[in-house]
Parts: structure tokens; C-alpha cells; sequence
């Protein structure tokens, strides 16, 4: 905390001009400094609750982006020569908006389990290791794993993504587990002098079952576990950020479900919610919590990155936002939020893919997209995304 200028006492000596018969000048009366009055005066200005506050004050800035939804045209298109995959180029306009993030988050919407494996397209999905390894490579920090397509190769597909996930140690998972100790370990990372607890939950599994005895594999929303999983992750942590994977697909308005276990979640104490599913954008409120506390709840991002084919599917939203942490009280705030919609762009041939935040892509550019014949244009995806998220929070395009 920088304070203002101190002012201390004026000298205690006179200086008057004199003749040369003057007397010498004389020391006035020295008073006696009050250190006691001066500690009292500062003590006052340091306790001004306003700064105290200030200075004790930690901040974390986030970044929240959708789907990445990895169709068999996106994996062909990072096909090399020789074989091998590469898909930096997914996510390099997004670089330097993740890395002035400190925690920047993406939902992995399709299984990474690897060539191994046999990739695969709709309706049950397998993605090469080499999208988390561009995931990581583009500054993600946190990744979503549990999905309705987590199972889409069962068990092994979510134990060989995980083993991935292993050699990618600037890559937090939460979702899935390998085992009953893996999944009961809590996620939580430090930035800033901040613990950050991490969690997360889907709402099925497209109709496959978990093993008995192995529902560790993925985190199913249930409002009991929430609540327990809630508990242990607050002893170890300051704040709380969880993931949903939820809502009715293609839709742009939460439904009523959602809506109630956003205000549960907001009750238990949970300060951000980032939602997934619908592959469309919905809005972006704050929820007051039983306690007073304020939620940043996100219900959906939308795509990333994929191959669908409706151009309200290519709109989703990187939002950003700093957290700020009072270590003294506990109390929890927000600064900076902005919502960037984001626009997933490909070209004839279904090749080309990137995703591009949408105050970088300019007319000529939406003029090339594969979809521009079915009403994609950068007017409709700004017209869509005022409509979506309004006013509430600084909308960037």
C-alpha cells in the first residue's frame, strides 16, 4: 500500500536577516515533537478500512472458453504427411488472450484416447492425444474431461487420457479419475497467494453405464456428492470454481433445471460457475448465494472448436474476469468481467479450422466461411451475441 506525503513539523529555528551590530539570533523555544500525536495520525490512515482492504487484497485474473468438440474433419485437417498429428493452429489467435490470463479453462467435449484406441466421429468420439497437447501448448491451464461423451470408449479411453494428461503437468484435470484415491483427491491450484479448489460434474453419460464399482470414472451431478465434494474442497482452498456439463443442446436460454442447481451451487458457496453442453452461447448473471456471497455463473460458452453445421453453433465466448480474495475476511469479489464471443471458423472443404475471438474477425474473413451461404456473417454473430448476453457485463466485439 503506497501512502501519501507525511508532513512533519516546521524547523523549530527562525532565520531573520540582521545588521552586523544585531544580536546573534537566538534558538526559539524547541517544542517537543508528539511522536504519540503522529503514530496516532498515522495509525488512522492506516486504518481506513477502504485501503486496509486494498492492501491485503489478492487478485486472479481467469479465462473461460466452450466446447472442444473434435470432429473427425477437425482431426483429418491436423493430419501431417508422415502421419502424426498437429493442432496448434486451432487456438493461436486465443494465445494472448490465455496468457495474460493466470488460470485460462477449456471443456474437452470429446475423449482424447489416442490413435491407440481408433479415432472416431459422432456419435461415440475418440480424439488423438495431440489436441491436449495443443491445448496445453496454447496456455489452458484447467481442462473440463467429464462430458456425455466421456465413456464413448469406455473405461480405457478415460484412463489413456488421463496417462496423457500426466506428461502435460501445466494441465489440471477435473472430471474423470483413474481410481477411487484419484477422484477423491482435491483439485486445487495456487496463483497470487490464492488456492483455488476446482471441480467437476455432468449430467449423464449418452446412456452408457459406469462399471460397478468404478463410479469414480466420471463425476455425475448429484447433489449429495456436490455437497460433500463442496466441503472438502473449501477446508483446502480460498475459492471455489466449478464446471457443469448441463442444459438442453442448442438452446440459448438455461433451463429451469439448470437454473435451480446454479442457485444450489451459489447457496453451497461455489464463487464461479462455468457451464457446458447446449454447443450455444447462453447468458452470463450473478447469483446471490444464501450466505450474501456473489456467483459468476456462466451457462454456456458455446463451441470452440468443431465441425457442426448451423452458424449459431459457431458463436461461443471466451470470458474473462479477475477474481479478488480478501485473506482477512474471506470475502470474495469480481473486477474486469468481459464476455469476447469467440467464432469458429472453417472453410470449403471443411478444412481450415481455427477459433478466433470476434473482435478479430473482420468481414472479409466471415465471407469465407464454409456456412456464409446458410446466414453466417460477422453481423449475425454480433446481432447474436447482444441478444444473448445484453448489458449486464461489458461485451467485447
Amino acid at each position: 500500500m503506497a501512502l501519501g506525503a507525511i508532513i512533519l513539523p516546521s524547523s523549530p529555528f527562525s532565520v531573520v536577516s540582521r545588521g552586523a551590530d544585531a544580536p546573534q539570533p537566538q534558538p526559539q523555544p524547541q517544542p517537543q515533537l508528539q511522536i504519540d500525536d503522529l503514530n496516532t495520525a498515522l495509525s488512522d490512515r492506516l486504518a481506513d478500512p477502504a485501503q486496509l482492504k486494498e492492501a491485503r487484497m489478492r487478485r486472479v485474473s481467469f479465462a473461460a472458453a466452450g466446447d472442444n468438440l473434435i470432429h473427425s474433419s477437425v482431426y483429418d485437417y491436423g493430419r501431417q504427411p508422415d502421419g502424426t498429428y498437429r493442432f496448434d493452429m486451432l487456438y493461436r489467435h486465443l494465445v494472448p488472450y490465455l496468457e495474460s490470463a493466470d488460470i485460462a479453462f477449456i471443456n474437452q467435449e470429446t475423449v482424447c484416447g489416442g490413435t491407440e484406441l481408433g479415432l472416431a466421429d459422432y456419435p461415440c468420439f475418440n480424439s488423438p492425444h495431440e489436441i491436449l497437447d495443443a491445448v496445453a501448448g496454447a496456455g489452458f491451464d484447467w481442462i473440463n474431461t467429464a462430458s456425455n461423451h466421456s465413456m464413448d470408449v469406455g473405461e480405457q479411453g478415460i484412463l489413456s487420457q488421463i496417462e496423457h494428461l500426466k506428461t502435460l503437468p501445466g494441465l489440471v484435470q477435473t472430471g474423470t479419475g483413474a481410481s477411487w484415491n484419484d477422484a477423491g483427491i482435491p483439485r486445487v491450484v495456487e496463483s497470487g497467494g490464492v488456492r483455488i479448489g476446482l471441480a467437476s460434474y455432468t449430467y449423464g453419460l449418452n446412456g452408457f453405464a459406469l462399471p460397478a464399482g468404478k463410479e469414480y470414472l466420471v463425476c455425475l451431478i448429484d447433489r449429495d456428492r456436490i455437497a460433500e465434494d463442496y466441503a472438502r474442497l473449501a477446508a483446502v482452498s480460498d475459492v471455489q470454481v466449478v464446471n457443469m456439463h448441463w442444459g438442453q443442446e442448442y438452446q440459448h436460454v438455461p433451463t429451469a433445471e439448470q437454473e435451480e442447481l446454479a442457485q444450489f451451487l451459489a447457496d453451497l458457496g461455489f464463487d464461479v460457475v462455468v457451464g457446458e453442453h447446449p454447443h450455444v452461447v447462453e447468458p452470463v448473471v450473478m447469483l446471490t448465494g444464501a450466505a450474501g456471497n456473489q456467483t459468476l455463473v456462466m451457462y454456456s460458452l458455446g463451441n470452440l472448436i468443431s465441425a457442426q453445421d448451423a452458424p449459431a453453433r459457431m458463436l461461443g465466448a471466451l470470458v474473462c474476469w479477475t477474481l479478488c480474495y480478501d485473506p482477512a475476511t474471506g470475502e470474495v469479489g469480481f473486477e474486469n468481467i468481459e464476455i469476447l464471443p469467440t467464432v469458429t471458423h472453417f472453410v470449403s472443404g471443411w478444412t481450415g479450422f481455427e477459433a478466433y475471438v470476434l473482435k478479430d474477425y473482420p468481414d472479409d474473413l466471415a465471407a469465407q466461411h464454409l456456412l456464409r451461404g446458410s446466414g453466417l456473417s460477422r453481423d449475425y454473430l454480433v446481432a447474436l451475441s447482444t441478444d444473448v448476453f445484453g448489458d449486464e457485463f461489458s461485451l467485447v466485439y
